[in-house]
C-alpha cells in the first residue's frame, strides 16, 4: 500500500521556482542596468569635436548648389559614356553543342567542329585577333531539342579549353 508524504512536494519547489525566475529576469536585465564600458576620455572626446557650421549667406548655398548640380551631371554623363563604351567592347562569339554527337561547333562559312584543346586555343586566339581591342566573350550553346549530350565528360573537357577566356553556357528552359 502506498502512503502519501506527510508534507507535500509543491510546498518546496514554487518557492524555489518562484526564485529562479527572479534570477533569470535579473539576469536578462543586467545588459541594459549596466554601464557601457568606456572611458570618461571617450566620451569627453566625443562631445568636443567641433560641428562646422553652415553658411547662412543665400549667395554661398546658391554657388553650393549649382557646383553640386554640375558634379552630379557630370558623374551621370560619365557613366553614360561608360555603359556605352562598355556595349560596344564587347564581341559575343557563339558556339553550339550537336545533341546527337555531344560534339561542339561554331559557324564560319561552314560549320567548324572543335574537337581539341589545340583547336580551341586556335579558335580562340584567330577571334581574340578579329576583335581587336574588344572583349571575346565564347557563349555555349546546349542543344534546343531533348538530347542526352552533353555529357558530364564533354562540359569538363569545354570548360577546360575555355577556362583563360570569358566564357558561358545557354542551357534552354523548359517551356510552360
Amino acid at each position: 500500500m502506498i502512503i502519501s508524504p506527510r508534507r507535500s512536494v509543491t510546498r518546496f519547489f514554487v518557492p524555489l521556482i518562484d526564485v529562479l525566475i527572479l534570477l533569470f529576469c535579473i539576469f536578462l536585465l543586467m545588459p541594459f542596468v549596466s554601464a557601457p564600458a568606456g572611458s570618461d576620455a571617450d566620451t569627453k572626446s566625443e562631445t568636443k569635436t567641433p560641428v562646422p557650421e553652415l553658411p547662412t549667406d543665400v549667395k554661398e548655398l546658391r554657388q553650393q548648389l549649382t557646383a553640386a548640380t554640375k558634379e552630379r551631371d557630370e558623374a551621370t554623363r560619365r557613366l553614360d559614356r561608360y555603359q556605352k563604351d562598355r556595349g560596344e567592347r564587347l564581341v559575343v562569339r557563339v558556339l553550339e553543342i550537336d545533341p546527337d554527337s555531344g560534339k561542339l561547333y561554331y559557324y564560319a562559312p561552314g560549320r567548324q567542329e572543335v574537337a581539341s584543346q589545340v583547336q580551341a586555343e586556335q579558335l580562340i586566339t584567330y577571334q581574340k585577333r578579329l576583335a581587336g581591342e574588344k572583349d571575346v566573350y565564347f557563349l555555349i550553346l546546349y542543344p534546343r531539342r531533348a538530347s542526352r549530350h552533353p555529357v558530364r565528360e564533354d562540359l569538363d573537357n569545354y570548360r577546360a579549353w575555355f577556362k583563360d577566356v570569358p566564357h558561358g553556357f545557354d542551357i534552354p528552359k523548359a517551356g510552360p
